[in-house]
């Protein structure tokens, strides 16, 4: 995998790729499709690239492949620490609206024009991807959208939204400075604290480490929870009129056991959309699938994106 830090809507942007690009354009031959990865909250692309290498493996076509996290949630790197706008100052440059235009702007500035973009958008990158088709200059180039335990609706209605609101956001604070206090210990054992706590919750690749150590960094969390509250605040009602507009483009995938989008959100969406192209897992798969299930998500999409181009 490779990555690269670029600075997309004012803010340096880690992305990563299956393939090596330039800052002046992702693709020197623009004539072909692109895959791009839109991340959940926390937006640390290292929790996609499993995901990403064996969605890749899986197409008949070798297409590139690159993630895109969202606006301050990576630890900078040293040299760069002093380059991210204050979030004191600078908010809506990582606020919902925010991540907006930066994965706007990523895709305009980018991705040469005459390039077929296949969507995924993981969780509150599934609301990305569906606003995102908003743009006209956008949806033009949109061949398809692949939405993954999409959070697309009643957000803070929902079992997991409930308790983020009344409990996680009320002692961010404390969060924050405890993480603070973990980046004092020396690297050597924050990483091995994370690898243990990790063999308890099931995670063990060096990427998903890499992804918490970024993720319990205290200027991540910082831009974490404020789109965590962000999304609580506006991600309301679902955008019937968008989905009736694009929905030969949709393709939703529903936790039968997820907290963050109750199996009534499906039913409902399947009552007032009854020919839409959206399953229900019967796997068993969570809305965390990157830590566990990143290979089997993968291949399910790595084979329905080649059959849209065969």
């Amino acid at each position: 995998m490779y990555r690269k830090t670029v600075k997309v809507n004012e803010v340096p942007t880690e992305i990563i790729s299956c393939t090596p690009w330039t800052e002046n354009k992702v693709l020197q031959d623009g004539k072909q499709d692109i895959i791009l990865i839109i991340t959940g909250n926390p937006g640390v692309p290292a929790y996609y690239e499993e995901f990403a290498i064996s969605l890749k493996n899986c197409l008949f076509k070798k297409l590139p492949v690159y993630i895109i996290g969202h606006s301050g949630h990576t630890k900078p790197p040293p040299n760069m620490c002093n380059y991210y706008p204050d979030i004191r100052t600078e908010t809506h440059l990582y606020d919902l609206k925010g991540n907006l235009e930066h994965k706007a702007e990523f895709i305009k500035k980018y991705l040469p024009p005459n390039t077929k973009i296949h969507l995924i958008g993981h969780s509150i990158g599934s609301w990305f991807v569906l606003n995102l088709l908003k743009d006209n200059d956008i949806a033009t180039r949109v061949v398809k959208c692949y939405l993954l335990f999409p959070t697309i609706e009643r957000m803070v209605e929902s079992p997991n939204g409930w308790f983020l609101t009344n409990v996680i956001l009320r002692i961010t604070p404390i969060i924050i400075f405890l993480s603070w206090i973990f980046t004092m210990l020396p690297n050597f054992l924050q990483e091995y604290l994370v690898k243990v706590f990790g063999l308890f919750y099931g995670y063990s690749t060096p990427s998903i480490v890499d992804a918490v150590l970024q993720t319990i960094h205290p200027m991540s969390l910082k831009r974490i929870f404020l789109l965590a509250k962000q999304e609580m605040i506006f991600v309301k009602e679902l955008n019937n009129s968008l989905i009736l507009q694009h929905k030969n483009k949709l393709f939703l995938y529903y936790g039968s056991k997820d907290g963050w989008t109750p199996v009534r959100y499906y039913e409902d969406l399947m009552m007032n959309h009854p020919t839409l192209n959206a399953q229900l897992c019967n796997k068993g798969y969570l809305h965390s699938f990157v830590l566990k299930n990143s290979v089997d998500i993968g291949e399910m999409i790595g084979n329905l994106i080649s059959e849209s181009i065969s």
